[in-house]
């Protein structure tokens, strides 16, 4: 396990020192960014998730996947993304990353003691912990206008923040059909604050200043149910499938969330050098407002060929209904939205001694996804393609892990006010331990 602190407390440290500012305009609009909820082996594959189930790779999205997990898994990730921002007229390029995800997760059986006691059930559990970003808010946009009577007139947007997911999840299967739930607590804190300069006034020049600080909290919930159906068993043994088809299904409803925000409405002759506004007067000010905020319903359905250790092929469909949105805090309004993707995974051969690269997991995927914000009364569509590898490497007593990595090239907005072009980069490891819970014999 010292091996294991290490990569993480590295990896924690680097997210933590080294994170390119966002500079993200649609992060104005609602809580942010989405951040995909999938780990790094699913993006890879257009972000598989409904009906994916791997016995040493987790499934955040779908519960009933934590039921089929053989060994303890440990995940975590990061990603850098270049975005290419792009308007009528203007155009910014920009860097940001992040952490991706902590995660944990394990069966509540041991397969060794399975094996060591021959006492084979139909019932299988799995258990566990993540803790996600959920959304990020990071912005710098500049306006230059000329109003009539008015002058010059300069107004800057700037943001910052996001929120995250801590999540429990829990899955129970019964031979080929599995159930699953996830109760998870939902926080973060985001600061959006507006600055019109008014350049052609009398001197000295006077600035409104407006500044919201909203805190999210609450609990979310999901539900996944998976179910395998059978085509073709080993030849010597009938307990192991080796080409199946998985059914997936998750689902969860509105979730009503607290919010407390500070307004502030401050008019001045500028800033010092110190960051303090000078001759300001406070023309409105609201602290400790409680109000509720609401995220819609959503359903996802998916399903996936299977042939073991050799190939994996799989297409979804999500749908959400984020017309039913509601921000107390910063009203807006938002469409409801689909999603579709597909994607594949191929081993060339699992079991080669000789050729690395043989055994490297190959994947590759597609997607189309509606993203519920609307601006100037147009929706944003996000239109996406990516490709992944899976690298094996053998650790001490012959676990099995993963170096894990995705790469995304997409379009968001096209045919908006801004559009984005991005390339996102994604690393992460899987590491795997069967011997937790496993129960010693001493003779």
């Amino acid at each position: 396990m010292r091996f294991l602190a290490s990569v993480f407390f590295c990896l924690i440290t680097f997210a933590a020192w080294a994170q390119p500012k966002l500079n993200s305009p649609y992060s104005r609009f609602g809580i942010g960014d989405p951040i995909t909820q999938s780990l790094i082996h699913q993006t890879g594959m257009a972000g598989q998730s409904a009906a994916f189930h791997d016995p040493f790779h987790l499934n955040l999205q779908n519960p009933a996947s934590f039921a089929f997990l053989r060994s303890t898994a440990l995940e975590t990730g990061l990603y850098a993304k270049y975005s290419h921002l792009a308007t009528a007229t203007a155009t910014k390029d920009n860097w940001s990353g992040n952490l991706a995800y902590l995660a944990l997760g394990f069966t509540l059986r041991s397969p060794i003691n399975e094996v060591l006691d021959r006492n084979k059930t139909p019932w299988k559990f799995g258990m566990g912990f993540a803790l996600t970003p959920y959304s990020v808010v990071g912005y710098n946009i500049q306006a230059d206008e000329t109003l009539p009577d008015v002058g010059e007139v300069q107004t800057t947007f700037q943001g910052n923040g996001g929120t995250y997911r801590l999540q429990w999840s829990n899955g129970v299967r019964h031979n080929n059909t599995a159930f699953g739930a996830t109760l998870g607590w939902m926080f973060g804190k985001s600061i959006y604050e507006n600055t019109t300069i008014f350049n052609d006034t009398l001197f000295p020049t006077f600035q409104d200043n407006i500044r919201q600080d909203i805190g999210i909290n609450g609990f979310v919930w999901n539900v996944g149910a998976q179910q395998d159906i059978p085509l073709a068993y080993a030849p010597n043994n009938k307990d192991v499938m080796t080409r199946w088809i998985t059914l997936g299904l998750t689902a969860e409803s509105k979730h009503k969330l607290n919010t407390v925000s500070d307004a502030y409405f401050i008019r001045s002759n500028g800033r010092s050098s110190n960051g303090q506004y000078a001759n300001a007067d406070t023309l409105t000010q609201e602290t400790d407002l409680r109000r509720n905020l609401t995220l819609p319903a959503g359903l996802t359905f998916g399903i996936q060929y299977v042939k073991l250790e050799k190939l994996r092929l799989g297409a979804q469909f999500g749908f959400e209904s984020w017309s039913n949105y509601k921000n107390e805090a910063r009203p807006e309004t938002f469409r409801n939205t689909i999603s579709i993707s597909a994607g594949a995974e191929f081993i060339p051969d699992f079991s080669s001694y000789n050729r690395y690269a043989k055994r490297v997991r190959y994947r590759v995927g597609g997607y189309y996804r509606q993203d519920p914000r609307v601006i100037n009364g147009q929706g944003l569509d996000d239109v996406g393609v990516s490709f992944g590898f899976g690298f094996p490497i053998v650790l001490p007593r012959q676990q099995t892990s993963f170096v894990n990595s995705a790469f995304e090239i997409g379009k968001l907005g096209s045919d908006s006010p801004i559009e984005e072009t991005y390339f996102r980069i994604s690393l992460g490891f899987t590491l795997n331990d069967n011997t937790w819970f496993y129960k010693r014999r001493f003779e």
